[in-house]
């Protein structure tokens, strides 16, 4: 038999309603940055479109096996923040941007031989028949992770409609 005047847990609600927080902020969290690959640019305050390729081959940038967005994980998660990150080797060159060093192997020049049969275009050829032991080339940003004014408002509207939910579900019996 309940008790008439029984006063709710609020301790136990308020730890359940926190973890059910960091729950959602982690879910929206995860799903905004890999819907980036899918929408091909990063949303801050604006949306900023990612640099096409200088060679169309037929794919969506940075989608050819999906590694990269299927590496986009939580690496720490507690009720103070939540770390998102990418183990993939070459994420943060993509990520950020920058110059790479290639090594003008034997096996790279069949790689550049083969490129200029299949797309015709003159620069793989040069590249194949360089001297040169190293080329740089420079990546461009294609930002997929990072601090999102629009995720925080995501957040923020998903947190205010579980709230609510939660608080009109406190029954409290009267006297």
């Amino acid at each position: 038999m309940s008790k008439i005047n029984e006063i709710p847990d609020f301790q136990a609600m308020w730890a359940q309603t926190k973890s059910d927080l960091v729950h959602i902020a982690a879910t929206e969290g995860l799903n905004f940055f890999q819907d980036t690959f899918d929408k091909q640019g990063f949303t801050d305050v604006a949306f900023e479109p990612w640099k096409q390729k200088s060679v169309p081959d037929g794919y969506k940038i940075l989608l050819h096996t999906s590694f990269l967005k299927n590496s986009v994980q939580i690496f720490d998660k507690s009720d103070k923040r939540i770390v998102f990150g990418s183990d993939a080797e070459y994420a943060e060159i993509h990520n950020e941007g920058g110059t790479i060093q290639i090594t003008n192997t034997p096996r790279a020049k069949r790689f550049f031989w083969f490129m200029y049969k299949a797309t015709g275009q003159i620069h793989w050829k040069y590249m194949a028949l360089s001297k040169k032991t190293h080329f740089a080339v420079k990546i461009p940003k294609r930002q997929f992770i990072g601090e999102s004014k629009t995720l925080l408002n995501i957040i923020e509207t998903k947190f205010k409609k579980h709230l609510t939910k939660e608080f009109k579900n406190i029954k409290i019996k009267k006297l």
